[in-house]
Order: structure tokens, then sequence, then C-alpha cells
């Protein structure tokens, strides 16, 4: 199949009339249309803006319950807690698999439907041992029915269940426990935990994450969101793939995050939502720092599934990066969050995941915020349909 076009190709593509060769899922050749191999298969595209499909790096799907009110509480003064979280594990406990799955399905086509291509999904609403490996089991059977790339994460340290007698009880029973138990099944990908205050400190999420390494499974932290805790330097230290949120980094934890391979994974939605600071996305750039942005669509903080666009946009308009930036950081920035390096890059050898927007520059995201969606979408090389 060859895809042809006399738009823009971005974040980072020929100059048009360009066109890409896919072959057997993955981008086989790219550059310009004169030079083009031959094929049975041409598609033409026109002026229309051309991209890698979206990678949204932290989502956390699986769940019941409606959480709206809290967010109307948050507008009168009322600070956010955990008590939200386990309100969502009380309600999702209660979910049969059938009412899960329906849920997660809807959530995962809307993201496919607003050009996202890959979605990492997060358990994290369940916190025991049983209704953790319920959940990432029946995230592998959603992703078998819908035709969107999924990374599974582990999140049972997500927050202290009440049956826990502490924090440091429930972070040994997730490291001893439920990490050897996920990876025995091959259930996730990752592991991740949430290093912020008020629920887990750096001793417990340091031993969840040696736990995960010596497991084979990746690592990934929730960092820096409610307050500076040192997280970040923790995460290079042990070398995980992102820390995500960065609402209270500062300068030294920006330093730590541009000398290394790690992540900075930022997500304007729920910092919005929340009313507190914004992540310092200029100045991690400026260093250096790899830079994701991901929706964080969840139950309480931010309910956006399928607003990726949105979060381009955000990056654009609010983080003070420029529109190639944030699509970079939408896209390949995605990728590398995952350890997938030709994830979401227009290279050879990369997925043929590509989207094709009702739109011709990439400024649209920052001047729709969310109101522009593909006209065409790949994943594989293969047309897919959201619906």
């Amino acid at each position: 199949m060859l895809l042809t076009g006399t738009g823009r190709l971005a974040p980072a593509g020929p100059s048009p009339p360009w066109a890409i060769e896919v072959r057997d899922g993955r981008i086989a050749w790219i550059g310009s249309a004169t030079g083009a191999p031959d094929s049975e298969e041409r598609i033409e595209l026109g002026s229309a803006l051309v991209t890698p499909g979206l990678v949204d790096s932290h989502t956390h799907p699986v769940f019941a319950g409606d959480r709206s009110d809290e967010a109307a509480a948050r507008l009168e003064g009322q600070p956010y807690t955990q008590g939200g979280i386990l309100r969502t594990v009380r309600e999702t406990r209660a979910a049969d698999d059938e009412t899960l799955e329906r849920l997660v399905e809807g959530r995962l086509r809307a993201a496919l439907a607003a050009g996202t291509t890959t979605v990492e999904c997060k358990s994290g609403y369940g916190l025991s041992l049983d209704e953790e490996l319920r959940h990432l089991r029946l995230l592998a059977r959603v992703a078998e029915r819908v035709p969107i790339r999924v990374v599974r994460t582990f999140l049972g340290a997500h927050a202290v269940p009440p049956e826990a007698s502490s924090m440091a009880d429930h972070a040994r029973r997730v490291a001893d426990e439920m990490i050897p138990a996920v990876a025995a099944e091959r259930l996730a990908d990752f592991v991740d935990v949430f290093a912020d205050e008020g629920f887990f400190d750096l001793d417990a999420t340091e031993r969840i994450a040696r736990a995960a390494g010596a497991a084979g499974l990746g690592v990934r932290l929730h960092a820096e969101q409610l307050a500076r805790t040192g997280a970040a330097e923790l995460g290079v230290r042990l070398g995980v793939a992102s820390v995500d949120h960065l609402e209270q980094l500062d300068g030294p934890g920006v330093a730590a995050l541009a000398g290394s391979s790690t992540v900075a994974t930022l997500l304007p939605g729920p910092a919005l939502v929340l009313g507190d600071r914004l992540p310092p996305a200029r100045a991690l750039l400026d260093a250096g720092a790899t830079v994701a942005l991901a929706s964080d669509a969840n139950a309480g903080t931010y309910g956006g599934f399928g607003t990726m666009p949105l979060v381009i946009g955000l990056g654009a308009t609010l983080l003070g990066m420029t529109a190639l930036e944030a699509l970079t950081a939408a896209t390949a920035g995605g990728g590398a969050a995952l350890g997938r390096e030709t994830l979401g890059t227009l290279r050879p050898g990369a997925p043929a995941d590509l989207v094709a927007w009702d739109a011709e520059h990439e400024g649209v995201f920052a001047l729709r915020l969310g109101a522009v969606r593909p006209s065409r979408t790949w994943v594989g090389g293969r047309e897919v349909w959201a619906g």
C-alpha cells in the first residue's frame, strides 16, 4: 500500500508531495512522491495533515461509578484527597465483568475515534490481588475487540485500601505478592506507583519499583503532582521509563530529568481540573528532557477519554510548547514513555499507525482545542473504523 499526499506530514516528515509505503504493518519507505516505489494500492490523501497515530501513555480506564460531584466540590474549595480513589475502588469492586468490559470498551473506542492508536491502560481501582488481576485480564479481553494498541500497567499502589493496616503493609503486599502474580500471568508491561504526599513514600516506592524490576517489568511513577517529594529524582536513579504529572517540579528536578533517559510525562487535564500549578514544560524542553503529553483520563480528576487532540492543544496554549513540540510529545514522546522508540514516529521500521486529519496544519490543535477529528486512521497498516 502506498499513501501519498500534498499536505503536511508532521511532526517530522519529508516535504510534500510525499509518499509512505506500508508493508507488513510497518512503514517500509518514506520520501518524496517522485521517488516512490510502485504499488498496486495507492491512497491519495490530498492536502490533509497526516501524523503518526497519537500515543496516550497515561490512562486509568478500568472503573465504575461517577465522581463528577467531587469536581463540583473542589470548585467550592474542598481539597483533593485519596478518599476519592477509595470511593471508586468500592464501586469498581462491586461491578461485574460485563459492566466493566462495556465501560472500558467505550473508553478505548472514544480514544480511537479521536486519533489515538496506542493507549496505556492502568489498573489501580481494585487494590486487592484478586481485583487487580481481574482488571488486567479484562483489559486483555477488551483489547482483542478494539483495533487499538493497549499497553497494560499494574497500579496496585494507587492508594492504601481500607483492609490494609498501613501504607507500608500494602506496599509489602504489592511488592511481595501482587507483582509476582501479575508477572507470572504476563498481565502487564509496567508497574506504577502513586509516589506522593498522602499516598506512597519514597521508601515504599523504591521497594515496589525494585520488585517490579526483579520480575522483569518496567516501572513508571506518578510523581510531584501534589507535593515536591523527590520522586522524580528517585525515578531517575532507578532508571524508570517515565515520571508523570510533575506539577510541583523545580529546577533541580528539571536538571535531573534532562540528564537522564527517563521521560517527563505531562498531564495538563488534571492539573487544570485540580486548579494547581501547571507542569514546567518549557523548562524541561529547554533543558533537553524528553517530554510526553498524555490525558490521564481517570475516574476523579479528569474524565476526558478520547481527548488527546485537546491535550495537544493545551500543551501548545497553556504549557508554552509550540504546536510541533506538543504534537511530538503526544506521538514520539508517548512512544518513548512506553519504551517503544519507533512508536509515534514517521520512519522506516515504525508501526504504520497513521492518522489523516480533517485539517491542513498542526496549528489546528491549538486553534480548535479538541474539536479536530481524524478523517481516516490506520493501525498497523490496516484502516480502522472507531465506531
